[in-house]
């Protein structure tokens, strides 16, 4: 007898995820649009990636590839048919669906409303400093500067300010260790204001997430680097709508670093990274050696550890 396997999705789920106009999810995401003609908008600088007015479907003519948004967020977040039908499902309330006349508008954000602090940071401390292996004055530092936070499900808040001192961006990421992680944005965050640090130097680093920015300056303090000035902020994603603005803000950066993650979404990054900026700025590339850099800090610290705990050994027995 065969077991009636259970749906992940139900048809009216799917049907939801699909009426999601391509339109407003591309400038949601940060991808710029371009209006070709009555009834095509281009991504520039994707060889061929055209949208049709009515947001129901695009094709990519150097890859031969189209279809509706589900394929869409497939191609674009190199994501599988489920991660993208969640991601779509989790939008919807952001994101306005498909309609017959629909024109592409920049909608307007409700206030942002920091999520409620818990009455003690233990959780959040613990999951940066012991599982993360970021420096601990490090994240301390981000706690004084009121960047980082615990909230009252003991997950980790970071938040991105603008110029008044003003949060506009908020993301939270669980402390849990075990189990099904939860990460995502606030409601009403403003993804061009990102999370990081304001440099003293003409050059700017471009992290994909909070932890992976804390995690490459323990790196720096690690390796006893003590003149890096540089800016560091942190996209929240690959979309770089915040490295825009940040840029526009600070005129006197010349050089950008890119340290998106070393994956395919972080290539396909970091390649529109370099194509849109290119031509003003000097661009590179820092890779990490692992899939991301807390990836690489964790190993290192290891290793600083073990080599501790070998010379510690060492000096017990020539004590003896």
């Amino acid at each position: 007898m065969m077991l009636k396997q259970k749906r992940r999705f139900t048809d009216e789920q799917i049907a939801s995820a699909n009426s999601v106009n391509i339109l407003d999810y591309a400038r949601n995401s940060g991808y710029e649009l371009k209006k070709m003609s009555r009834n095509s908008f281009k991504i520039p600088k994707y060889g061929g990636l055209y949208i049709h007015s009515n947001g129901e479907k695009w094709y990519w003519f150097t890859r031969d590839k189209g279809g509706g948004v589900i394929q869409f967020v497939m191609e674009m977040e190199q994501k599988t048919w489920v991660e993208a039908v969640k991601q779509l499902l989790g939008l919807l309330n952001e994101i306005v669906k498909c309609e017959p006349d629909n024109k592409v508008v920049e909608e307007e954000k409700g206030e942002l409303i920091l999520p409620e602090k818990n009455s003690t940071y233990n959780h959040m401390i613990a999951y940066l400093i012991k599982t993360r292996k970021i420096d601990k004055d490090i994240v301390y530092d981000f706690i004084k500067q009121k960047k980082i936070y615990e909230n009252k499900y003991r997950s980790c808040v970071f938040i991105g300010y603008d110029k008044e001192g003003i949060p506009r961006y908020a993301s939270y990421r669980s402390t849990n260790t075990q189990g099904k992680t939860y990460r995502g944005d606030v409601e009403n965050s403003d993804k061009s204001f990102p999370f990081g640090i304001i440099g003293k130097s003409d050059t700017v680093n471009v992290f994909e997430s909070p932890i992976d920015l804390m995690s490459y300056l323990s790196m720096i303090k690690l390796y006893n680097i003590n003149n890096f000035k540089n800016h560091c902020i942190s996209l929240g994603g690959v979309a770089d709508i915040a490295l825009e603005r940040y840029l526009k803000e600070h005129q006197t950066i010349s050089n950008i670093v890119i340290c998106l993650d070393n994956d395919k979404a972080g290539d396909l990054g970091s390649k529109r990274i370099n194509e849109k900026f290119n031509d003003q700025y000097v661009i590179n590339r820092h890779v990490p050696k692992g899939k991301d850099f807390n990836e690489d800090l964790t190993k290192l610290v290891d290793i600083v550890d073990l080599r501790l705990k070998n010379n510690n050994e060492i000096e017990e027995e020539i004590c003896l």
